[in-house]
């Protein structure tokens, strides 16, 4: 099975992204979808497959919380979510029904994660912390290969923060209010500012405080992982020059101890695999499914 083309599905809470790819991780087929409801968005992705070359095996990176578990009744679900009716969606179980192959899943930030490692730029690191930050903001840290975990994925986008100087924006989201995800999403920055992220160009004012509070997340990877290179994405993460400012940011929040990033100008970068990374750890996913 090792020829076998595979799905890949990299599930968002604005759009979600469906690939074939081949056994050398090449993207043979793919199709944007707006994320709507779980019926008609999973009906799409399905009919997507059903249209395409076969596949033997699906990966889906998905956004989150996810019931990620295989014990669970719920594995493969969305748990509690802000995102309107997807809570307790089925996205493992009904993807894997519809196309006729196992499926896995992962968070999206997770299979970004493992891409970045595994086809990334050598010398590969042994750990690697990937930060998504769009919709909504996720991380997570791939050691060798694989996704740290506790009883949990991680939910590192719900850190708390501390303000910058007189910014007195309330925060977004709706449990914490102004945690990272609260203070630092792509919503966050349109309420904020009046802007859509796309359009704020060479705001310096808008991307330093961003860079503020992200440079705080890299601050708890780095005492909390200590991983070789931390990764920024997603539609607001990977803006040219923001993985320049978060990494001059962070050093001043290191403030000198325990900085082993310091000279290293691939410790804080933008993704290698450019808007890929996600959809390539779901393929990454899809053919440990035929190794089963």
């Amino acid at each position: 099975m090792t020829g076998a083309l595979v799905g890949a599905v990299e599930a968002g809470g604005t759009k979600f992204r469906c690939a074939v790819v081949s056994s050398d991780l090449t993207i043979v087929d793919s199709r944007y979808l707006l994320t709507a409801d779980p019926d008609t968005t999973l009906a799409a992705v399905a009919e997507f497959f059903e249209r395409s070359e076969p596949v033997a095996a699906l990966g889906i990176a998905s956004f989150g919380p996810v019931d990620l578990d295989p014990g669970s009744p719920g594995f493969g679900s969305i748990t509690d979510t802000p995102k309107p009716g997807w809570s307790g969606a089925k996205i493992r179980s009904r993807l894997s029904e519809a196309i006729g192959v196992p499926a896995g899943i992962q968070t999206d930030v997770e299979a970004a994660a493992v891409a970045e490692q595994a086809l990334g730029p050598e010398p590969e690191p042994q750990r690697l912390a990937c930060v998504a930050v769009g919709t909504g903001v996720g991380a997570a840290v791939a050691v060798d290969g694989r996704p740290w975990r506790g009883r949990h994925h991680s939910e590192l986008g719900h850190i708390p923060v501390r303000r910058a100087a007189g910014d007195d924006y309330p925060g977004r989201c709706p449990f914490h209010r102004d945690c990272l995800e609260g203070m630092a999403c792509g919503p966050a920055v349109a309420e904020r500012w009046g802007i859509d992220p796309p359009g704020a160009g060479g705001r310096a004012d808008i991307w330093q405080l961003e860079a503020f509070y992200l440079a705080q997340l890299v601050r708890v990877l780095a005492y909390s992982f200590a991983p070789d290179r931390v990764v920024f994405g997603g539609g607001v993460g990977a803006r040219p020059g923001l993985a320049e400012m978060i990494r001059a940011a962070a050093r001043t929040e290191l403030a000198g101890y325990a900085d082993y990033s310091s000279g290293d100008d691939r410790f804080v970068t933008a993704p290698a695999l450019g808007d890929d990374s996600g959809l390539l750890g779901a393929a990454l996913l899809a053919r440990s499914q035929l190794d089963c």
